[in-house]
């Protein structure tokens, strides 16, 4: 059930998600691109940096690649929680805020089998990024902050 001013709030916070949407998905491809030039990052997942043709396959005309990506860093044991802590934007599991998230997601979904997520091919160090609506340089800006400090 859906609870009356959950209804309000939703259908306020869509109103311009049609202009919301593009803005994200260039600044999660800038950001993704930067990212996969630091030489910090073991891997991007974000189709931008992966083979586009399969993604482009299904896309809709004028569609982004999304604002949702996540990053292993090189020596990930000893690099990630200092880089997680030091990264100057909010922490969280959620996705589609107007603001940028990070989280440690392996870790939160699944802490209980973090063994059986590796033998996946789901490092249990990988971190997700929810891009939002922060200028693309500044937010970039901030990851190199991070990076710079592991």
């Amino acid at each position: 059930l859906l609870w009356g001013a959950d209804a309000i709030v939703l259908e306020r916070n869509s109103r311009d998600f049609e202009q919301r949407v593009p803005r994200i998905d260039a600044t999660a491809t800038r950001l993704a691109a930067s990212l996969n030039e630091r030489s910090e990052v073991a891997e991007v997942y974000h189709p931008s940096c992966r083979s586009t043709a399969m993604y482009d396959a299904f896309r809709r005309e004028n569609g982004g690649y999304g604002g949702l990506l996540s990053i292993v860093l090189k020596n990930p044991q000893q690099t990630s929680a200092k880089f997680y802590n030091a990264l100057r934007i909010t922490k969280g599991p959620n996705l589609g805020m107007n603001y940028s998230l990070a989280c440690p997601f392996t870790i939160l979904a699944h802490y209980n089998e973090l063994d059986f997520a590796e033998r996946c091919g789901v490092s249990r160090w990988l971190i997700r990024i929810s891009v939002g609506l922060e200028d693309a340089d500044d937010l970039i800006e901030r990851f190199d902050e991070a990076l710079s400090d592991v």
